[in-house]
């Protein structure tokens, strides 16, 4: 982008940062054992906050994302699994709401957050939000460079989860 190019702004509903988490990629030769590592999981009371999957040439992958916390146990589930999926921590969630399929917004967002030098692990979308996955430690530097390419609300939310609530 040229010095002299305005950057466009987008006008956004809010945005919210998760606490600190860990992704779990799972490889594509993992296949029909999702289910049973998801079933190990829920046997240690890991709650998968997120879960993405997806079918590559016929194999199951994709990722989930649990607690900090859960890490111990997530680690003994998944023992009999060695090798099919790898952790990837310390992660934080970014989440633009409403982004309203804008494509303009997201390749500005991915502008911005690559301008910065941050990472992304992982993008979602659906109608109402467009999530990120970047360093949990730089999830400040991500609000800066987001925030050079929106506009949030007067009255918006709190970025950050003022309390937690663990699911059994």
């Amino acid at each position: 982008m040229k010095a002299n190019t305005p950057i466009r702004t987008f006008s956004i509903g809010g945005l919210k940062l998760s606490p600190e988490l860990i992704q779990i990629r799972l490889f594509p030769d993992t296949g029909s054992l999702v289910t049973e590592m998801f079933r190990r999981l829920a046997d240690q009371q890991v709650n998968l906050i997120g879960v993405v999957l997806d079918a590559l040439d016929g194999q199951m992958t994709g990722v989930c994302y649990i607690s900090i916390e859960d890490r111990l146990a997530a680690e003994q589930a998944l023992q009999p699994f060695k090798g099919l999926y790898e952790l990837q921590s310390p992660v934080g969630l970014l989440t633009i709401f409403p982004h309203q399929s804008r494509s303009e917004l997201m390749g500005s967002l991915f502008a911005a957050l690559g301008h910065a030098g941050l990472p992304v692990y992982g993008i979602a979308s659906s109608l109402s939000s467009l999530t990120i996955t970047t360093d949990y430690h730089r999830l400040d530097d991500a609000v800066s460079a987001v925030c050079q390419v929106v506009t949030l609300p007067d009255d918006h939310a709190p970025f950050r989860p003022e309390f937690r609530v663990k699911q059994l």
